[in-house]
């Protein structure tokens, strides 16, 4: 079975080729008015970027052009790396640490817990990288009267039942609070039977205690102002 070709009528033809001349003389039209245009402003491209190009000149004397990384931190490519990170924590959470400190960072974490003690002399032992059968958790405070365990995320997705293990391998620590800390909202999916038992908590707002913190005292160490602008320049949500 064979299908012929159906050609329209000859007068649609001729509207059909008017109406696309038609079309052609407009664009034709606006095109001129837009090279007319763009052959009066490329020469002076050059000038232009000159001008730029100097401007850059001077910002970069005067310390206002800033590029590249923006803290120590990125520069050491480590801004995002979840070790480095919680290990930055961990030392902000030292009462007795270098950074000048004292127990401030710890004594907001514990606020923001909801936790109604103080931190006190109660022999606060920080660990990381605590392992237990298999099961490692990022971040430990110990003290004698409570515990604090911190499981830190950056981009790294969660493990097999990972906030479960972690709570049935400290939950019998003397009052223990279990920190889910990633870099924004984010429901836990390996804490099944321990959903209830997990407070969220994001970088940004570490970020927020440390510099409330570190603005209340005097004599505090730089390694603690750059780890603040690594959290506030790289882990805003």
């Amino acid at each position: 079975m064979t299908t012929e070709q159906v050609r329209p009528p000859d007068d649609a033809v001729q509207v059909w080729r008017k109406r696309h001349a038609e079309a052609a003389s407009d664009w034709a039209a606006v095109t001129a008015v837009e090279q007319a245009r763009d052959s009066a402003v490329v020469p002076q491209w050059t000038l232009r970027l000159e001008h730029l190009r100097a401007a850059q000149r001077d910002l970069v004397q005067a310390g206002r052009w800033r590029s590249g990384p923006r803290t120590l931190l990125a520069a050491l490519d480590l801004q995002y790396r979840e070790l480095a990170m919680t290990a930055g924590l961990a030392w902000l959470l030292r009462p007795d640490g270098h950074h000048g400190l004292g127990s401030s960072v710890l004594s907001a974490l514990l606020t923001h817990l909801g936790f109604n003690g103080t931190v006190g002399d109660l022999g606060v032992r920080v660990v990381l990288e605590e392992q237990r059968e298999g099961t490692r958790a990022d971040l430990v405070v110990y003290s004698d009267a409570w515990t604090v365990v911190v499981e830190a995320k950056t981009f790294a997705v969660e493990q097999n039942r990972q906030l479960d293990r972690l709570y049935g391998h400290w939950c019998d620590e003397p009052d223990p609070h279990f920190v889910f800390l990633t870099r924004g909202p984010q429901t836990p999916i390996s804490a099944v039977d321990s959903r209830e038992r997990w407070e969220a908590l994001a970088w940004q707002q570490v970020a927020v205690m440390a510099r409330e913190a570190a603005t209340a005292m005097t004599g505090v160490a730089p390694g603690v102002y750059d780890y603040i602008a690594t959290l506030e320049a790289y882990h805003r949500v």
